[in-house]
């Protein structure tokens, strides 16, 4: 039986092979296509501003989630429906839309307030961008909408407890602020007047009004001006919080620099009030820092923006300590550990206050060390006040108490000075148990 001989096969086409390559490229560039309109959708339904596209005659062919979520209505709703109905058909947004497409130029509404179909008002930013195709014909409008509406809300919020300057920070980067309940590391400063009652009972209640409103300016101005959180006014106490809820990594020098600031001020409205008559007073100032915990605190009833920890006590405790020694501001052992390279400190006791059981030494803030020094007989109380605590912490009762005399004869003003030499007048009398550490242990507030 005869076979015939495979047949050869057949010449290459180069046609044939020009036009399968075509096909393979049409196909791969369907693909890219295809994926990059799924990568588009999915970037788009990423983005936190409203987006709608329109065609050229103002009608929605698309729109993202955050467009739906922000301006209320689902996709169903409005693809195909002119974009004007969203704002309202006879609303300004909606000339506006109109007018963008007759004249194919691109506008801005800023910080408008927007009434939606929904009845809902939110306030936002308003672009209107045309766009064109490759022949530069008019294809349609772009509308994004940036919801304001939040941080306005975070700006008329805090601007009554921060400067401007911070309330503007946290409008543009709400995600720095983080409410609710957190543990962090802050400082607090605590100042109240020192002999408020008496100053009440010798003026009546509006003169009262006045001399504290003119006193809680001025010194909210030196917590505004570090950049500090005012917490509130109780009375005649200010308390104010460095480090939230916008994070600053130096917050125990902001809050020594405000406390100093604050004393400064109090002392040129003193030269002002003594002038016209008024009270000279003056403000006791205690500062700490440490953990605390901060946020929204309080009940559903009632909250507001604070701190609350043993750290926050004690700050407290050291504003009514000044009281004791006759210091203007003193500072607790953390805050001075922070702050000992910048600033003059002198120690003053080691101290156990009432409802602590933990004991903590304490410090006056004398100044910068890169401002103006002490005079010479401010030196020598403060060298002679150095040496005549050690002695102290010693027993040595009688070194102790001729240094802390010394340091008060050098200066008469200088309220721990007197404090300690009275003590150790009283320890030469009734001297403290064998196992004494140092701590001296205060029982009032």
């Amino acid at each position: 039986m005869n076979q015939q001989p495979p047949s050869p096969p057949p010449e290459s086409d180069p046609m044939a092979a020009f036009f399968e390559g075509l096909e393979d490229l049409a196909v791969q560039q369907a693909r890219r296509l295809i994926n990059l309109s799924l990568y588009s959708k999915a970037l788009l339904s990423m983005l936190p501003v409203a987006l709608i596209a329109t065609d050229k005659d103002g009608l929605v062919r698309m729109s993202n989630k955050a467009a739906q979520d922000i301006l209320g209505f689902r996709e169903e709703e409005i693809t195909g429906r002119p974009a004007a109905e969203i704002f309202g058909p006879r609303s300004e947004i909606a000339r506006r839309l109109r007018q963008a497409l007759e004249d194919a130029k691109p506008a801005h509404l800023a910080s408008r307030s927007l009434k939606l179909r929904s009845g809902k008002t939110l306030v936002g930013n308003l672009y209107l961008q045309p766009f064109r195709d490759d022949e530069n014909t008019l294809r349609g409008l772009l509308v994004t909408v940036e919801d304001l509406s939040y941080v306005h809300f975070l700006h008329d919020a805090f601007k009554r407890y921060v400067p401007p300057s911070v309330s503007e920070m946290i409008a543009r980067n709400p995600q720095e602020l983080k409410l609710g309940g957190e543990e962090k590391h802050l400082s607090v400063l605590f100042a109240d007047i020192e002999d408020f009652t008496r100053y009440s009972e010798s003026h009546t209640p509006n003169e009262m009004v006045t001399l504290l409103s003119e006193y809680f300016t001025l010194m909210t101005d030196q917590v505004f001006a570090f950049e500090g959180t005012l917490k509130e006014y109780v009375g005649d106490e200010l308390m104010a919080i460095f480090g939230a809820p916008v994070e600053q990594a130096d917050h125990p020098l902001r809050a020594c620099r405000t406390a100093i600031a604050m004393q400064k001020a109090l002392s040129d409205l003193r030269r002002r009030w003594r002038a016209i008559g008024r009270p000279a007073i003056r403000a006791r100032i205690g500062v700490n820092t440490g953990p605390m915990l901060v946020g929204n605190l309080g009940s559903p009833y009632r909250f507001s923006y604070g701190v609350l920890g043993d750290q926050v006590n004690l700050a407290s405790r050291l504003e009514g300590l000044c009281a004791v020694y006759g210091t203007p501001i003193l500072i607790g052992e953390r805050t001075a550990l922070e702050v000992a390279d910048v600033f003059l400190l002198r120690e003053i006791d080691w101290v156990r206050v009432k409802g602590r059981v933990q004991s903590v030494r304490i410090y006056e803030l004398l100044g910068e060390k890169d401002g103006p020094r002490p005079g010479p007989a401010r030196e020598a109380a403060l060298a002679f006040y150095a040496e005549a605590l050690e002695a102290y912490r010693n027993r040595s009762w009688d070194h102790s108490l001729h240094c802390f005399e010394q340091a008060a004869a050098a200066d008469p003003e200088d309220g721990p000075s007197r404090v300690m030499a009275g003590r150790c007048r009283q320890f030469l009398g009734a001297p403290p148990p064998e196992d004494w550490e140092g701590v001296f242990e205060h029982t009032r507030k």
